[in-house]
């Protein structure tokens, strides 16, 4: 299977996030994060409480999307797996203009929290994407993670 990298992945989903917070009349984002997500975040131009290796807090421990919204009520969660799907669409918008058509397959993605491959198989319904962990940072599996089981599911539609 090839292995599908997007290296401006980030960057896209930053900027849509922006453009959704601008509009929506946030002063900004909360992100729990391996740094990379945060970083193109303020990178965007976004008020960002960044929690991460390095970042303004660092969490210990996994915090729920309940328990995030309760801390900072008045922000976005921007953490990646915690988007709601109508932002999700417009990132999987920005991902298929970015990389414009892409052939019938299946593709291995470099997966974390599973919004890239959530997203692409939005963008790509033709297409099947198989999650890959552990092959950088931000790819680590997360038991946690809430779109694991969407994850799995899109994972076995493609075995079937």
């Amino acid at each position: 299977m090839p292995m599908l990298t997007i290296p401006q992945r980030k960057r896209l989903r930053a900027l849509v996030i922006a453009q959704h917070v601008r509009a929506a009349g946030l002063p900004g984002v909360v992100c729990f994060s391996c740094g990379n997500a945060s970083a193109a975040l303020k990178a965007a131009g976004l008020y960002t409480v960044e929690i991460a290796p390095g970042g303004d807090l660092s969490a210990g421990r996994w915090w729920t999307a309940p328990e995030i919204a309760k801390a900072w009520p008045h922000l976005l969660d921007a953490t990646s797996g915690h988007l709601p799907v109508p932002l999700m669409a417009a990132v999987a918008s920005a991902l298929r203009t970015e990389l414009g058509d892409l052939p019938a397959d299946t593709y291995d993605v470099p997966t974390g929290s599973g919004e890239t491959l959530v997203c692409l198989s939005m963008a790509y319904p033709a297409s099947r994407f198989r999650p890959v962990y552990g092959v950088g940072k931000g790819t680590a599996f997360e038991p946690f993670a809430p779109l694991n089981g969407l994850v799995q599911a899109l994972a076995a539609a493609e075995a079937s």
